[in-house]
């Protein structure tokens, strides 16, 4: 693996919360920022920590340059947050964190098969970051305010 991953922590890790600059913050909707966004679904019904909802900050040559939330259900994995540290963005980091997030069973102890993300249609710096990984543009909200994102193993190049 190219990169090191470390579950988040809320108490150890506030340099997270200065990635969500405005860019960030627009792209993904994290408004009231990132420890917020993870106490809520630490303590949401039917998400365990570690078993089914995970939050990862990504380092490479141990420095950390970004965050990655995700959820589990029966069928499929759920990429609820991505942000990359804004000195890092435009670098290709977001695609190959995904990439190795998909082929890298060792970081949550299963091979993920079928994934899904829902991207805003103004942030396409994450649509090609995710197109990168192999996730193909599936179909956008009726209200044309979000993109639907799916990555299924051995459809992608």
């Amino acid at each position: 693996m190219e990169f090191a991953w470390k579950d988040y922590d809320p108490k150890t890790m506030g340099y997270v919360e200065s990635w969500l600059d405005e860019s960030a913050v627009k792209a993904t909707g994290l408004d009231e920022g990132f420890r917020d966004f993870y106490e809520y679904w630490v303590k949401e019904d039917g998400y365990r920590l570690g078993e089914n909802f995970w939050c990862k900050v990504v380092s490479q040559k141990e420095q950390p340059f970004g965050i990655v939330a995700f959820g589990k259900d029966e069928r499929r994995v759920i990429i609820m947050e991505l942000v990359i540290a804004p000195e890092k963005r435009g670098q290709g980091l977001g695609g190959k964190l995904l990439q190795e997030l998909l082929a890298g069973e060792e970081i949550i102890g299963f091979a993920i098969e079928r994934a899904e993300a829902v991207i805003f249609p103004s942030n396409i710096a994450s649509q090609r970051a995710f197109e990168k990984a192999g996730f193909r543009y599936h179909h956008a909200h009726e209200d044309g305010d979000a993109f639907y994102y799916i990555y299924e193993s051995g459809t992608h190049n």
